[in-house]
């Protein structure tokens, strides 16, 4: 049986697991079950890009600090930056894109993220931790676009 390994893009909106061998994929306007788990794709996505899911970590780390549930540029140019809900070893560990996110809300001892196509989950992730992520992201995204920005006019 062959198919296609998943690759993230503009329209992925979330990484959640689905079962222990298998990640449902939430896009803007579509939906997908795909037979790795959120782990793979982000690996696959980031080797797709040009690196592995631990070199964008290191970079990450670089620019933030060694810190807990670090996001990643997956890809540069498109601004693809996606956001662990729990540490990346762990089974249940959901990818959440940044830039997609329009807005966030408590939700008992949950979260429920709102994208911007209006289209919502609900993560078992604390609101403040979420809170946190995008902090991080924009962080990450402004620095990264200082260093390019810095290269280009120096």
């Amino acid at each position: 049986m062959n198919y296609i390994k998943y690759e993230i893009n503009d329209s992925t909106l979330a990484i959640i697991p689905f079962d222990e061998q298998s990640t449902r994929i939430i896009e803007k306007d579509d939906e997908y079950i795909v037979k790795e788990t959120p782990y793979e794709v982000m690996e696959h996505s980031c080797k797709y890009f040009g690196s592995s899911l631990e070199g964008r970590m290191l970079g990450s780390k670089d620019i933030l600090g060694s810190i807990y549930k670090t996001p990643v540029i997956v890809e540069e140019s498109q601004k693809l930056i996606f956001f662990p809900t729990e540490a990346i070893q762990s089974e249940s560990v959901g990818w959440l894109s940044y830039k997609n996110i329009k807005h966030v809300e408590k939700y008992n001892k949950k979260s429920k993220i709102i994208f911007i196509n209006d289209n919502f989950i609900i993560v078992d992730c604390p609101y403040f931790s979420i809170k946190n992520q995008i902090f991080r992201c924009n962080m990450l995204e402004a620095v990264s676009n200082n260093r390019k920005n810095s290269k280009k006019n120096g």
